[in-house]
């Protein structure tokens, strides 16, 4: 699979603002745009393709039945640990979450017509090339540790504070150069990018280069759908340690869950 027809979309949900970052890779040419969450005007940014390779969506995708609140192990693993202050993702069983998440399926149902049927791995949209992209999590896994040790960036700004840092230490450089996508133009594009939505939906391209090439790092499980990250052996040894032990963590949990659900009396009316 090539890195053509390729899509990544940041969801953004302001009614009244142009929140939503589309980045695309179409027949050679490369774009960004922003705009609004409504379908009308989103499909005038979308480029004219049969269909897209890989759609990758910056929000959190679960499956058709999942309920609303269902607790998320993909979330679950990122708010432990070193990921709780460098790049943890927000809960979407409750509040603000369950917005961003309600945001999420809309979008993939926007645009579910223009993704291949082709399988890339574990989706949660039957028939769809439509995978879940992360960037917070993308950059922040790739950035090494001494550049948390620097000034911290304020939370409303982390996103923009970790894109900064992974030009400055030539994250973009080698990840293109580890996937194979050897096109300078799109390391110009995204390394000169200032908008924060249009670099979101930059950083969701990439997620779907890396997925169109089978070189992905995908957590999560089939209740609560997956992210897809960068592959692994990019990650930085902070990182690769952090998901170790919040995987071991979790582990450790789950027999103690059900022990707790098994010697719970039963229901007496």
């Amino acid at each position: 699979m090539s890195f053509d027809r390729l899509l990544g979309i940041d969801v953004g949900f302001s009614k009244s603002r142009p929140t939503t970052g589309i980045a695309w890779s179409l027949a050679g040419e490369l774009g960004a745009a922003k705009t609004h969450s409504d379908w009308e005007r989103r499909r005038q940014k979308i480029p004219s393709a049969t269909t897209f390779s890989v759609i990758a969506i910056d929000g959190p995708l679960t499956p058709p039945d999942a309920p609303d609140d269902l607790a998320r192990l993909c979330e679950r693993l990122f708010i432990r640990g070193a990921f709780q202050t460098r790049c943890k993702p927000g809960l979407s069983h409750h509040g603000y979450g369950r917005a961003l998440r309600t945001a999420a399926a809309e979008t993939a149902a926007q645009v579910t017509h223009l993704a291949a049927a082709t399988p890339v791995g574990q989706t949660v949209i039957p028939g769809a090339a439509i995978i879940e992209a992360f960037p917070n999590a993308f950059l922040g896994v790739l950035v090494g540790d001494e550049r948390f040790a620097m000034s911290k960036a304020a939370k409303r700004k982390k996103f923009d504070w970790l894109y900064d840092h992974a030009v400055d230490s030539d994250v973009f450089a080698t990840l293109l150069q580890f996937i194979g996508w050897n096109d300078e133009r799109v390391l110009q594009r995204v390394t000169d990018e200032r908008d924060h939505e249009r670099r979101a939906a930059w950083v969701c391209l990439l997620t779907a280069g890396c997925a169109a090439v089978g070189e992905s790092e995908v957590v999560g499980d089939e209740a609560g759908g997956w992210i897809w990250l960068p592959p692994a052996e990019l990650w930085a040894d902070w990182a690769r340690r952090a998901l170790a032990e919040s995987r071991a963590a979790q582990m450790c949990s789950r027999p103690l869950a059900l022990a707790a659900r098994q010697t719970q009396p039963p229901f007496m009316s």
